[in-house]
């Protein structure tokens, strides 16, 4: 019996030894003193230029973009195509006008009369040959032949119906031989040469985003290079439902690539820091009191896992600044923190300076470009 004992003693120490001498599962081994090995990596702190942008998505309109319609009634002669470009002062469409001449020229006649007998009664009233009484009814018949005049001339010229600006026919709602009346719309007409941003931007940012902020423009629809502009306009009305104030931006398009009612993601700059520390946003840790960040730390020809309680600022995307706690040439570990503790030892696997891991974290920030 005692050697049966004896015989499950051994065995179960062999088996307690053997365990301990097994690796930890997830890749990590103990340490001399018993401390788990993780694997990281890590980024030597380094000074660098820190942009603070706030991000908004906005769309595209076209700064001239008029619905064009009738001022008289009458019938279309003639109207120009869908897709044409018309110069401004150019006729779009030809209403009927030949009753319109005939008014015209009898009221051309009449104030031609008037204004002749007017200037031979003038003369005579010099003398005072005429009554007072015959000489300003001669003068009022004038006048109201003149405006007589006048509304046959503008309803002649409305009868042609002329593009207040240069652009494309987008839309024709009438078509030749139609009967119009006045304040039906006849075509959309639309100039794309400048096109103008609008977006809204968060109340907290009024006092940082104003006209004249750097703005970056990314057309989603569009594969090409982020365009860099200027804010024309910031609102100083918040809109209550959404709690945020217009702003615009406006762009040449002689291109006519960019299209009314595209959506653009905007990066507004708040602010630009010159020589501060900035992380990757990942890596920074909260904790019972504040923040903090894990260091690599020489102990016993190793490095192990210490956490820094750090102070940051402003965030940008994927980075955020760091204000106090860390040095340049300290060495951050960047991933595998949320499974670190303090005094793990520390397998590196990777590392690079600060300022290199923010520039492929911003170049992946930004939407992809093909070509």
């Amino acid at each position: 019996m005692n050697y049966v004992k004896k015989l499950l003693s051994i065995g179960m120490l062999s088996l307690l030894v053997i365990a301990c001498g097994e690796p930890q599962e997830n890749g990590e081994d103990n340490g001399p003193a018993g401390a788990r090995l993780m694997p990281v990596e890590t980024i030597v702190i380094e000074s660098d230029d820190f942009e603070d942008f706030v991000r908004v998505s906005g769309t595209v309109e076209a700064i001239e973009d008029a619905m064009i319609s009738a001022e008289i009634s009458g019938r279309i002669m003639s109207i120009k195509e869908r897709g044409e470009r018309v110069e401004k002062g150019e006729v779009i469409a030809q209403i009927d006008d030949r009753l319109i001449q005939a008014q015209y020229e009898a009221a051309k006649t009449g104030y031609e009369l008037a204004e002749d007998t007017f200037n031979r009664l003038e003369s005579l009233y010099a003398d005072s040959i005429v009554s007072t009484q015959d000489y300003n009814s001669a003068r009022a018949q004038r006048d109201q032949a003149k405006s007589q005049l006048n509304q046959a001339e503008k309803q002649l010229q409305d009868s042609r119906i002329e593009a207040p600006f240069s652009g494309r026919i987008e839309e024709r709602f009438i078509r030749t031989g139609e009967l119009i009346n006045p304040g039906m719309p006849v075509v959309r007409l639309v100039n794309t040469d400048r096109v103008r941003i609008q977006a809204g931007v968060p109340e907290r940012y009024a006092g940082e985003i104003t006209e004249g902020s750097r703005v970056e423009l990314n057309f989603r629809a569009l594969n090409e290079e982020p365009r860099t502009s200027r804010v024309t306009y910031a609102g100083n009305v918040l809109d209550p439902e959404t709690r945020t104030f217009a702003i615009e931006v406006e762009l040449n398009n002689s291109g006519q690539i960019i299209k009314p009612e595209m959506v653009v993601d905007l990066l507004l700059d708040r602010a630009t820091l010159n020589d501060v520390i900035i992380v990757p946003r990942t890596a920074v840790l909260r904790n019972e009191t504040g923040v903090a960040v894990f260091v690599a730390a020489e102990q016993n020809g190793a490095k192990v896992a210490r956490m820094v309680d750090v102070q940051t600022g402003p965030s940008s995307g994927p980075l955020i600044q760091i204000v106090n706690g860390l040095e340049t040439g300290d060495e951050m570990v960047i991933s595998g923190v949320r499974n670190l503790s303090e005094g793990d030892e520390l397998n590196i696997l990777h590392t690079e300076s600060s300022t290199e891991r923010a520039q492929k974290l911003r170049s992946a920030d930004r939407p992809v470009v093909s070509f």
